[in-house]
């Protein structure tokens, strides 16, 4: 199984308008096409315009064919008037050796994921607006993928499933992104999450995985414990972001 994620950032308002046009135009279209398993458009609880239409594929050959066929452009093109207009600026010679300026815009950012495991089914609930989909980033040390991979999956993940409210998680494998992996797991309200977090047994889930991930993030370890006053930023420090689902349709 294949995931599917872009990102976009929406104007002002147009977020009043983009779950209804996701759910009348996008959610149709994609409950047309062939591997299209879940499409669902995520809020970030972060940053007030951000947003994810996440998509769930059978192989990477269907999200694939899908992009290519022209239909993931029609779909973006339905609600692009509601997309922030965001552009960078692009510094180059004119033929007669001046220097211009041109602006470029900036198109919402495409991300496929491959699962590290083959998941259980989606659970019927997923479609429930309230759920909260909550990605957590962890860079793993070379040489150490296929055993954080085996204590999430036969450790962690079971566990994980026992808690009150989480309705579904799963494995990705983006190690060839500086060794990232992400676990990706949909709860049934924010409060469940929160307490996941705090009261909960993240804490112990990562002390299980700890010695396999990175050495940076293992030398902020070692100065947090020795001096609270003393912090640092890593390049693998642990990422954590949490998107409420607006709306969203199962498709098999």
């Amino acid at each position: 199984m294949y995931l599917r994620m872009v990102e976009a950032t929406v104007k002002k308002k147009g977020e009043y308008l983009l779950g209804e046009v996701y759910a009348e135009k996008i959610l149709t279209s994609l409950e047309k096409v062939p591997g299209c398993i879940f499409a669902g458009l995520l809020h970030s609880r972060d940053q007030e315009f951000k947003y994810i239409s996440l998509t769930l594929w059978q192989s990477e050959k269907d999200a694939e064919v899908y992009e290519a066929s022209g239909s993931y452009q029609k779909n973006l093109e339905s609600v692009q008037h509601l997309l922030e207009e965001k552009s960078e600026w692009k510094i180059q010679l004119s033929d007669d050796n001046m220097v211009e300026y041109k602006e470029i815009p900036i198109e919402p950012s495409v991300k496929l994921y491959p699962t590290a495991e083959n998941p259980e089914p989606l659970p019927d609930e997923i479609t429930n607006q309230s759920n909260i989909l909550r990605i957590l980033s962890l860079k793993v040390k070379e040489g150490f993928k296929e055993e954080f991979r085996k204590i999430y999956n036969t450790e962690i993940l079971p566990e994980l499933k026992k808690i009150p409210g989480c309705r579904y998680a799963f494995l990705l494998d983006n190690s060839e992104n500086d060794g990232e992996m992400i676990s990706l797991s949909i709860w049934q309200d924010l409060e469940t999450v929160e307490k996941y977090e705090k009261h909960g047994m993240f804490k112990q889930f990562l002390e299980q995985a700890n010695h396999t991930l990175g050495g940076l993030y293992q030398w902020k370890m070692v100065l947090k414990s020795r001096s609270k006053s003393k912090s640092a930023v890593t390049s693998q420090d642990i990422g954590i972001s949490k998107f409420e689902l607006i709306t969203g349709k199962k498709f098999v």
